[in-house]
C-alpha cells in the first residue's frame, strides 16, 4: 500500500479491526447505560460555525457530477442549555485525535459523562468537534484531485488511524503487550477487552483523523497528519472557529484536551482575548514560544492545566513549569494541577471517561468557581 493511501499511527501496527482480541462487544448497548435521574433544560439543539464557501471543478465530482460550490471548514456544535443555571459563563469542551465529541457523553461503560454532569452542574454546556472530524465534515477536494489524475498519487493528505496499541500506549492504559492495566487503573478497561464482561466498545469511538485535509494544512509543517501550526497566534481552522464561537455566546469557558489542548489558547490569541474567559488545557503540554504580545493577552485569563496519572516523566514538564512562571510574573493566573499531587490516583489520558470522571470534574469546576469572573448579566450563552 503506498504512504499517500494510509498512515498507520505508528509503524508496524495492523489496522483496529484486526488487532482487537475476539471478544464480545456487548458494552454500552442501550441496557448498559445508567439511569439518570431527570434533567430540566431549557434549551437544546446543534448548529454550525465558521465555514468557506468554495467551487469544485466537475472533473472531480463522481456520478452524478453536478457542478457547484462545497461548504468546507465549518464546526459543528452541540448544546444543552439547563433550566436552572448557575453564574459562571457557558463552558466548550473539544475532544483530541482520533475521537468526536462522544469523548463528553456517556462513557464507555453506561455511566454519566461531562456533558450531562456540567449541564447538570448548572453550565450551559456546548461541545464542539474539530473541523475535518465526525459531524463537522472534511474537505474532499485533496482526495478527488488525486483520484482525477490532476494531482500525483503522493499529494494524498495522509490518515492519522489509531490503533489499539495507539490508544494503550497514547492514553496510558497499561502495558500492551501483556494487557496489564497500570496499578488502580480507573479507565473502564473493561471496554478495551480487559477483565469480566470484556468488550472492545471503548475502540467504536476512535475514528480516522483527517486533519491533513485542512486548509491550513498545506503548509510544510504538516507531516503526517500532525498538523498544529508552530506559532501560538497562527491561523488554524478550530481555533479560529472557538473564538468566533466565544464571541457568538458573549462569553465562554473554553476545555481543549489533548491534541486540542492548546486550542483555547490559540482561540484567544486569534482575536478573542476579550471573550474567552477561562482556558482549561487537559492533557498536555506548554507553549515554549510565547512573545510578549501573548502574555499581554493571557496574563488576563485564568489558565487550568490538568493532567493524570502515570506519566513515564515529571510532572510538570519544564516548559509548562516555564510557562507558568512567565504569565504569574507577569500578574496573570496559571494553575497546574497534577491529580497524583492532590490525591487522586490511577487516572489515564482519559479521565472524562475514568470511573472517578465525576470527581475530576468536580476539580475543574472548583478551579472554575474561584478562579473565572461570573456571567453578572446570566446572559452569556442565552439564545433567548
Amino acid at each position: 500500500m503506498s504512504r499517500h493511501a494510509v498512515r498507520l499511527a505508528s509503524a508496524g501496527l495492523v489496522l483496529l479491526g484486526l488487532v482487537c482480541a475476539p471478544v464480545a462487544a456487548s458494552a454500552q448497548g442501550w441496557k448498559d447505560v445508567k439511569p439518570s435521574p431527570p434533567l430540566a433544560l431549557k434549551g437544546q439543539g446543534s448548529f454550525f460555525v465558521g465555514g468557506d464557501v468554495d467551487k469544485i471543478k466537475t472533473r472531480l465530482l463522481t456520478s452524478p457530477d453536478y457542478a457547484g460550490k462545497i461548504m468546507t471548514d465549518q464546526m459543528y456544535v452541540e448544546f444543552q442549555l439547563p433550566q436552572e443555571t448557575n453564574k459562571e459563563f457557558p463552558i466548550v469542551f473539544m475532544h483530541g485525535c482520533c475521537l468526536t465529541s462522544k469523548t463528553w457523553e456517556t462513557t464507555p461503560d453506561g455511566r454519566m459523562g461531562w456533558y450531562e454532569y456540567f449541564t447538570r452542574k448548572g453550565f450551559k454546556t456546548f461541545m464542539a468537534e474539530q473541523v475535518g472530524r465526525g459531524r463537522s465534515g472534511f474537505d474532499p477536494r485533496r482526495f478527488a484531485e488525486v483520484n482525477a489524475g490532476d494531482k500525483p498519487g503522493e499529494d494524498n493528505p495522509d490518515i492519522l488511524i489509531a490503533t489499539d496499541r495507539f490508544a494503550w500506549n497514547v492514553f496510558r492504559l497499561g502495558d500492551y503487550e501483556t494487557k496489564t492495566p497500570f496499578p488502580g487503573q480507573k479507565f473502564p478497561m473493561q471496554t478495551v477487552g480487559v477483565g469480566e464482561n470484556a468488550s472492545n466498545t471503548f475502540y467504536k469511538q476512535v475514528i480516522p483523523d483527517l486533519n491533513a485535509t485542512l486548509s491550513d494544512a498545506a503548509s510544510p509543517d504538516c507531516n503526517g497528519g500532525t498538523c498544529t501550526p508552530v506559532e501560538p497566534d497562527a491561523p488554524y481552522n478550530s481555533p479560529d472557529n472557538l473564538a468566533l464561537l466565544s464571541k457568538q455566546l458573549g462569553g465562554a469557558i473554553l476545555v481543549g484536551h489533548s491534541q486540542s489542548s492548546s486550542f483555547p489558547t490559540r482561540a484567544a490569541l486569534r482575536g478573542a482575548a476579550k471573550d474567552v474567559k477561562g482556558i482549561i488545557q487537559l492533557e498536555t503540554g506548554c507553549f515554549t514560544n510565547l512573545t510578549a504580545e501573548h502574555i499581554k493577552i493571557l496574563k488576563k485569563i485564568p489558565i487550568l492545566i490538568m493532567v493524570g496519572d502515570n506519566y513515564a516523566f515529571p510532572q510538570p514538564t519544564e516548559s509548562c513549569i516555564t510557562m507558568r512562571k512567565q504569565i504569574n510574573d507577569a500578574g496573570g493566573d496559571m494553575t497546574f494541577i497534577a491529580l497524583p499531587q492532590i490525591g487522586i490516583k490511577g487516572n489515564s489520558h482519559m479521565f472524562m471517561q475514568d470511573t472517578n470522571n465525576l470527581e475530576v470534574a468536580d476539580v475543574i469546576i472548583d478551579w472554575i468557581k474561584n478562579h473565572v469572573a461570573k456571567d453578572r448579566t446570566g446572559k452569556a450563552g442565552d439564545n433567548s
